[in-house]
């Protein structure tokens, strides 16, 4: 479990960074086919196997599967955007999905 996490975790950063690297550094404001090239294909694997684990864990349900991933990158995503962009996952609507997020991925382990 802890590898698929850790496996959509970093999926989930590249993908982060392959949208918004262009925001964080200007050196790749156009340099977005070269972040495609760069970032798909670890991007792929990564998603593939944490998606792979995770229906598998959870007796074939990919619907399951797609709740996790999608609780999960609410997690991810305010942390980086706070971190890299300075935008504030604090406010009202953020932590309300946050929150909403949490659970998600709560009622899918728990059922």
């Amino acid at each position: 479990m802890i590898k698929a996490l850790l496996a959509y975790i970093i999926g989930s950063s590249l993908v982060f960074f392959q949208h918004n690297l262009q925001f964080i550094n200007s050196a790749f404001k156009d340099k977005m086919h070269f972040l495609i090239v760069t970032l798909s294909i670890p991007i792929s694997y990564l998603y593939f196997y944490s998606w792979t684990y995770f229906v598998n864990s959870n007796q074939g349900s990919v619907w399951s599967a797609k709740f996790i991933f999608f609780g999960l990158s609410y997690l991810v995503y305010p942390i980086l955007s706070y971190i890299f962009l300075g935008e504030s996952p604090f406010t009202f609507k953020t932590l309300t999905c946050i929150f909403l997020s949490l659970l998600v991925i709560a009622v899918q382990y728990r059922f």
